[in-house]
């Protein structure tokens, strides 16, 4: 069984919410006892870097490699999936790396090989899922560089789905920050990146039970246990050096530390503390609820007549990264409204302003009823309105007429009478 960390506090939406919207603007960056080559550290909720030494410096990954590796299997397959070990999975990588001793036509669950490829780094289980995903390993690989793309990174290449040497697999520091900012807006990738232990149940070829542990120190109790660590996974090799990518949440802020050639494994562990640190030191989290943007309608004419309505309102608080010396009232909310005239690209942003300066922008939910505006809706009701009133006077007259006709013969004969 996994025993993982429930600290993960802000909700899915939240971050879905938030993803298109424009950072704070990062303290200025103080100079802090590094020895890695290259680090991140990053606010997952808007993207925002709050310290970088290197950050788009090309290494090696190593095993962090396998952060893209779980997220993809895990958004592309179920985890029940039975899985079969080929051959080809199996002999393609050295016996002498780290792997789960599955043997040939060995059947395991997704989840089970998910477990394995974070915690233990099996590479043997991470190629089992890139041939179950993508067919192929090289077509699981070209998944990962799609996938990697979307994520917003900016000079990484995955050759394969272990991160075992290969001139052709590389990425930085602030890339990897950005795959994991992306795979963190996975539930079930979140489970397994937080888990401490796993108890992975026999197979077809195998009777007894695996058992799997955390390679992230900073998740155990120990001498790097870091209580505010919700996930993590290592990486080494002898080009790569020591590797980490981390994440920790307090206050409501979920930080994401990743560390490349670290010199050893006491470094990674001190340089993500020594990031983790002056993050929660420096920043805080300011919530600016929902009801602080108005519901908008907008009425959109065509002809002079009512084409369409559109309605405006946020349906989730903006949760606004913000230094830690800020205060509240320096932050003052507001809606803009676009294209008024067009149903289709009619739009309100509901926007963040610190100082009387945007920070933050977000698309506002949008309903939009539209009214029929054409001739047989508009046009001929009208003219059947002025014929039935053309038809009323035109009676009104004649009526008129014939009591003129009536009153005349009326008047006539009475002067007849008299004479």
């Amino acid at each position: 069984m996994h025993n993982k960390k429930g600290k993960w506090k802000r909700c899915l939406a939240a971050v879905c919410l938030c993803l298109n919207w424009t950072p704070v603007q990062a303290a200025t960056q103080e100079e802090l006892a590094i020895q890695s080559e290259a680090v991140v550290l990053m606010d997952a909720l808007s993207g925002t870097v709050l310290y970088e030494k290197n950050a788009d410096e090309i290494l090696y990954p190593a095993s962090i490699t396998k952060i893209m590796t779980v997220y993809l299997a895990l958004t592309h397959g179920s985890a029940d999936q039975l899985l079969t070990a080929s051959a080809s999975a199996i002999d393609s990588i050295d016996r002498q790396s780290s792997h789960i001793w599955l043997d040939y036509d060995e059947q395991l669950t997704l989840q089970d090989a998910c477990y394995a490829a974070m915690m233990a780094s099996a590479n043997d289980a991470s190629n089992v899922l890139a041939e179950a995903i993508g067919g192929s390993q090289q077509q699981f690989a070209d998944m990962m560089n799609q996938a990697a793309a979307e994520a917003g990174t900016r000079s990484t290449h995955f050759a394969n789905a272990h991160g075992l040497p290969d001139p052709d697999h590389y990425t930085t520091a602030y890339d990897m920050a950005m795959i994991t900012r992306m795979a963190l807006e996975n539930e079930a990738f979140r489970e397994v990146f937080g888990a401490v232990t796993y108890e992975m149940a026999p197979t077809n070829k195998q009777a007894e039970v695996r058992y799997f542990a955390s390679g992230n120190e900073m998740l155990k109790k120990g001498e790097y246990y870091y209580e505010y660590a919700t996930g993590g996974k290592i990486g080494w090799t002898q080009d790569a050096g020591y590797t980490m990518v981390t994440t920790a949440e307090k206050d409501g802020i979920t930080l994401i530390a990743v560390v490349m050639k670290a010199p050893s494994t006491k470094s990674r562990y001190v340089d993500t503390q020594t990031l983790f640190d002056y993050g929660f030191s420096h920043y805080k989290q300011i919530t600016v609820p929902a009801s602080s943007f108005e519901d908008k309608t907008v009425e959109i004419m065509k002809n002079g007549n009512l084409w369409a309505e559109a309605s405006f309102h946020m349906n989730a608080d903006f949760m606004i990264l913000a230094l830690s010396e800020d205060d509240p009232s320096q932050y003052t909310a507001r809606i803009e409204i676009q294209n008024e005239s067009d149903p289709e690209t009619v739009a309100a942003f509901a926007i963040l302003d610190k100082n009387g300066t945007e920070i933050a922008r977000q698309a506002m939910e949008k309903e939009l009823v539209m009214h029929d505006v054409s001739f047989a809706a508009t046009g001929w009701p009208k003219i059947q309105q002025a014929l039935d009133w053309i038809s009323v006077i035109v009676f009104i007259l004649v009526m008129a007429a014939f009591a003129a006709a009536v009153a005349a013969r009326l008047t006539s004969r009475k002067k007849k009478r008299r004479d």
